[in-house]
């Protein structure tokens, strides 16, 4: 799963309230939304547009998402939690190598996985 420049920068605005709170004029770092390219990285524009849409009218999905990886995570700050994610996505878009668990090295338990995988 690709995640676009465009998301990226939507779910930074919607996590850190950017979008909500006034801000004194900045220089242009991210352009507005209408200023923004088609991505030539996106490979089906469509399938990328419908999800957006979708994201878009359901930002309690993203919330529900933020609050899953922080329950399993038995983290606190949904700040630095979101910032994880955003970092861990951009890592998967950019194409950095994940690191795979030897089979020898233990698995630390995780909260709660025992009732997501009964869902």
């Amino acid at each position: 799963m690709k995640i676009t420049k465009r998301q990226l920068r939507k779910i930074i605005k919607e996590t850190c309230g950017l979008d909500q709170a006034p801000v004194a004029k900045l220089p242009e770092m991210i352009p507005a939304d209408d200023a923004v390219m088609a991505d030539p990285d996106v490979p089906s524009p469509q399938d990328y547009d419908m999800t957006l849409q979708m994201l878009e009218q359901s930002p309690e999905l993203v919330d529900m998402g933020i609050s899953m990886v922080m329950d399993m995570a038995g983290t606190q700050c949904e700040r630095s939690t979101a910032q994880a994610i955003i970092d861990h996505l951009q890592d998967k878009v950019m194409g950095a190598p994940t690191e795979t668990p030897s089979a020898e090295a233990p698995l630390a338990p995780v909260p709660g996985l025992e009732d997501l995988m009964a869902l």
